[in-house]
This record gives C-alpha cells, sequence and structure tokens, in this order.
C-alpha cells in the first residue's frame, strides 16, 4: 500500500519543499535570465571566449552546468540536470520464460547542451539480442528526447534542479533488421524532472506518462514514476531506486506490472583532461510482484558508462 501512495507522498513533499526554496536569496537560474546573462557577459568581456562558434559554444555548456548541481544520473531514473555525454547502457534480462536476454545500448545515446537551459539526446545502435531466440533478434527503435531545464541552484546555495522532457521512440530502427519485440508505433513520454540535494544527500524524481499513435489500451502509460535516493561518498555513490508504472485498468500502482527496485553503485566521475570525464554504474533490477515477473523480467543486472565531454 506504501508504494501505491507513494507518488501522491512525493507531490505532496515537493508541494511543500518548494516554496521553502524560494525563500532564500541565492541564485535561481531561469532560462530568461540565463540567456540575457550569457549575452551580457559577453558583451561586456568584448572579447571572443574561444576561436570562433565551438569555443563559444564550450564556454556556454560549461557555464550552463556551473549553474546547476553536480549529482550523477541514477541507473533508470532520468536526472533533471543538463548533460553534455555519451552514455552506454547494457542489461543482461531474465526474462518470464526463465530465458535470458540482452540489451545493447537500452536507448542510450549522445547528449548535447545546445543552449543556455536546453538538451538534445539520439541513441546509438540499441541491438536486442536473445540467446536461442533467435527469430527475435535485432536493433531497437531510434530514441529522441528534449529536455528544457526551467529552474536550477547549484550546491553551496539551494541544491536542486527543475526540468521538463519530452522523449520519442520510433518502431523501427535506421539500421534494419528490426527486433519482432520492438513496437510497431511511435511512442511519446512527457516527463516532469525534479532533484534535490541536503550535502551528500540527494533525491531525484520522475513524474510522465506515456502515450502512442496507436494501441493505447495495451502500450501506454497513464502515468509512471521514478525516483532515486542517493549518498556521495568520495568517489563511490550507494544509491537505491523505485520504479514503477501504472495501466489502463490499474491506474493506481496496484499489482501492475514494472514494480522494480535498483540497488545500485555508482563510481566516478574521474577526470583525465580539461572538461572529459568518465564515470560508471552498476546495478540489480528487481521485480517486486507477480505481475512485473509474468509479464516483464524478474530481474536485470544493469551496467552503465558516462564519457562527459
Amino acid at each position: 500500500m506504501f508504494l501505491s501512495s507513494f507518488p501522491i507522498y512525493l507531490v505532496s513533499l515537493l508541494l511543500i519543499f518548494t516554496p521553502a526554496l524560494m525563500l532564500k536569496a541565492d541564485s535561481i537560474f531561469w532560462p530568461g535570465e540565463e540567456v540575457a546573462a550569457q549575452d551580457l557577459i559577453e558583451t561586456m568581456n568584448g572579447q571572443d571566449p574561444g576561436k570562433g562558434w565551438l569555443g563559444k559554444w564550450r564556454k556556454m555548456t560549461q557555464e550552463t552546468r556551473d549553474r546547476q548541481p553536480k549529482w550523477l544520473t541514477p541507473m533508470v531514473t532520468s536526472t533533471a540536470r543538463l548533460e553534455q555525454r555519451i552514455r552506454y547502457d547494457t542489461y543482461y534480462e531474465t526474462l518470464p520464460n526463465g530465458k535470458k536476454a540482452w540489451d545493447f545500448g537500452a536507448g542510450k545515446g549522445v547528449s548535447l547542451i545546445v543552449g543556455p537551459t536546453l538538451q538534445f539526446t539520439f541513441s546509438l545502435p540499441e541491438y536486442l539480442f536473445y540467446p536461442g531466440q533467435g527469430a527475435q533478434d535485432g536493433f531497437g527503435g531510434e530514441t529522441f528526447l528534449v529536455r528544457q531545464r526551467i529552474m536550477a541552484s547549484p550546491e553551496g546555495q539551494k541544491n536542486y534542479c527543475f526540468s521538463v522532457q519530452l522523449q520519442a521512440v520510433s518502431p523501427y530502427s535506421p539500421f534494419g533488421n528490426t527486433s519482432s519485440t520492438v513496437y510497431n508505433h511511435w511512442t511519446w513520454a512527457p516527463t516532469i524532472l525534479f532533484g534535490k540535494g541536503w550535502g551528500n544527500f540527494t533525491i531525484q524524481l520522475n513524474l510522465g506518462t506515456r502515450l502512442t499513435d496507436g494501441n493505447n489500451e495495451t502500450k501506454a502509460l497513464p502515468y509512471y514514476y521514478n525516483v532515486a535516493f542517493e549518498y556521495r561518498i568520495g568517489y563511490v555513490t550507494p544509491a537505491v531506486e523505485i520504479t514503477s508504472q501504472s495501466a489502463f485498468d490499474q491506474l493506481y500502482f496496484i499489482n501492475a506490472p514494472g514494480l522494480y527496485v535498483i540497488p545500485e553503485v555508482l563510481i566516478g566521475r574521474f577526470a583525465f583532461k580539461d572538461d572529459w570525464k568518465v564515470y560508471y554504474g552498476f546495478g540489480y533490477q528487481i521485480g517486486l510482484n507477480s505481475p512485473t515477473i509474468e509479464k516483464k523480467y524478474s530481474n536485470a543486472l544493469i551496467m552503465k558508462f558516462h564519457l562527459l565531454f
């Protein structure tokens, strides 16, 4: 029952804490103000921040990241932060029939900060491999994502971030040989992203919905949530995530498929050149109810790699 009411508790906390965050005089970076501040700084300096547009873009991305917290991104929960990175995830799943499946890429890929408050992401090739079930092998659909940061305050000040995003997944792969397990409809997932930190402890939250251009009764989600709890200890960040999703006939998460807990550890960031950094993550996703185990998969080993630039 606690998990079924979990989204209500989280929204209540947001309503309680967000007004309190606004009471102090620390900087809060809004989209319009950030663009204006960026133009003003360059005008006052009267100099080229780098060699041409590339140097200006690099300067803009660095200033954008300095205006938000520096939390690590969990395994499944999306961060509200804007990121510039190459990310690659791998899932090793145990299916309902007891057989195994590999997901190489998992819809992750290249993220670019294209404006002071705007990020665009496109996925690298995702390959689905079913050992002993060769007819299902193939590429996943291409994923595209746009994220708009609404408000942010860095660590040492209010230490929070609030964004919205829209993710679209195509029903086919540009590389051909699309897996038979891929949805045969476009899907769109608008999502609210929020995170708040207190010292080394961080909570990151997603609340969204998923719609398709057909077959919404079985493929769409009225709403879903992901929440991650992290505690940073030097270069090691232990974390626990809870993810859940509803169905049209199970709107309140009561015995709906898709309920998981994920104990995990994130390692890094390790800097090796200028703004280039790497970090890794390892987690174990565990299904918490019978519909999840019977209709999704019972568990999965998750591994991820981030190259930040």
